[in-house]
């Protein structure tokens, strides 16, 4: 198609307030931070949903002490996540307005409805925690807390599955005009996109594994405490993590090969930074997956935190290749770097002081979602003591 009859907003007249590349570099950071809370949301959700089913009937098992740790944890990692959330949106809506707001505006119902979803399943998470968790014990109410994460989750899973809509939608200036010509009522949903669905099982598969090093985390925690219980968290964790790794593999070709055959071989080479930074998260993911492994049958914290920072980096590395990819499919439509810059000192500064607080704020949210999950640990060896 002739780039020159797609139609594309202009930017608005006013200057970036920072250089175009810096503002990419925080879009990153920003991203990356929010999609480490948002992971253990969604794949927490399925995964305590799954282990308090599983151990419904004895509230003293492994399994379920496992499931309530990891669901009275998912408010905490909810409000870290809408928070840091705020940060990439906002810079995406900077540096890409002309093709973000586009294909908002496109879906607009559906995109506008994220919010109403967003309440629904944040609130249902603290149900789950006051109405049955922190109420007395019965396998009746177990299996209602299972079935109430399992709507939240499915919740949060629907929200991702229109936000992964919308990013792949505004990688395609091509399609707009028809688009409006069909369906001008934001009722539109990408959904005959070849790269919707792997790109957005890619990101549902990712979030198991990392909730399950998030459930290792835990045990890591408690190791001094309670040795067997840790050791079992930290296998366990590993377990979910290598399923959900193995499964990732096959999604993750499939990603690739339902883009571009041009943009797929950017990524096998033909670009040095996108074939580079592919490269190394390929050679992570093995050791990813060499590490959980050895964890599951000894239960090594070492190879525990070396699969753990694998993981942590793999995600930042699979992020710059997601921008990479965004930034290829509208290099011909959307030129960031050609609009003019007027470096503002003084909101950058104020931008970078607040980034700084809010960091500590979360790490003293973390301190408090800790000692909370400590106690209540306590409280559980001390019911299973009595009941014995």
């Amino acid at each position: 198609m002739d780039i020159q009859s797609v139609v594309v907003p202009s930017y608005q007249p006013l200057p970036f307030p920072a250089p175009a590349w810096f503002l990419q570099v925080l879009l990153v950071l920003g991203f990356y931070l929010h999609a480490l809370p948002m992971n253990v949301i969604l794949g927490g959700g399925f995964i305590a949903s799954a282990l308090l089913f599983l151990g419904r009937n004895d509230k003293s098992s492994y399994t379920y002490r496992c499931g309530k740790a990891l669901a009275t944890s998912l408010p905490i990692f909810i409000s870290f996540a809408i928070t840091q959330g705020i940060v990439p949106l906002l810079f995406l809506q900077l540096l890409y307005g002309p093709a973000f707001y586009t294909s908002s505006i496109l879906m607009g119902i559906a995109w506008l409805s994220i919010i109403g979803f967003l309440l629904f399943s944040y609130y249902l998470s603290y149900i789950v925690i006051y109405k049955y968790l922190k109420k007395e014990y019965s396998p009746a109410r177990a299996s209602k807390a299972s079935l109430i994460l399992l709507v939240m989750a499915c919740g949060f899973a629907l929200i991702g599955f229109l936000f992964s809509n919308n990013m792949t939608l505004m990688l395609s200036p091509a399609k707009w005009l028809s688009i409006y010509k069909t369906s001008p009522f934001g009722t539109y949903l990408n959904i005959n996109e070849p790269q919707l669905l792997p790109r957005y099982l890619h990101m549902l598969v990712a979030s198991i594994a990392v909730a399950g090093m998030t459930l290792g985390c835990f045990g890591l925690y408690i190791k001094k405490r309670n040795l067997e219980f840790a050791q079992y968290m930290l296998k366990m964790g590993s377990k979910i993590f290598l399923a959900a790794t193995v499964m990732q593999l096959p999604i993750g070709f499939w990603f690739l090969k339902s883009i571009p055959i041009e943009m797929t071989q950017k990524f096998l080479g033909k670009d040095l930074i996108c074939g580079s930074v592919f490269g190394a998260s390929m050679l992570l993911t093995l050791v990813a997956i060499i590490a959980a492994a050895m964890v599951v049958v000894n239960a090594s914290t070492t190879s525990f935190k070396t699969a753990l920072i694998a993981n942590a980096l793999i995600i930042l590395l699979m992020i710059i290749n997601r921008h990479q990819l965004r930034l290829h499919y509208l290099a011909p439509y959307v030129k960031p770097d050609l609009v003019p810059v007027n470096t503002q000192w003084d909101l950058l500064i104020v931008f970078i002081v607040s980034a700084v607080a809010l960091i500590a704020y979360l790490i003293y949210l973390s301190k408090i979602s800790i000692r909370a999950y400590a106690q209540n640990n306590t409280q559980i060896k001390s019911e299973g003591a009595e009941s014995e």
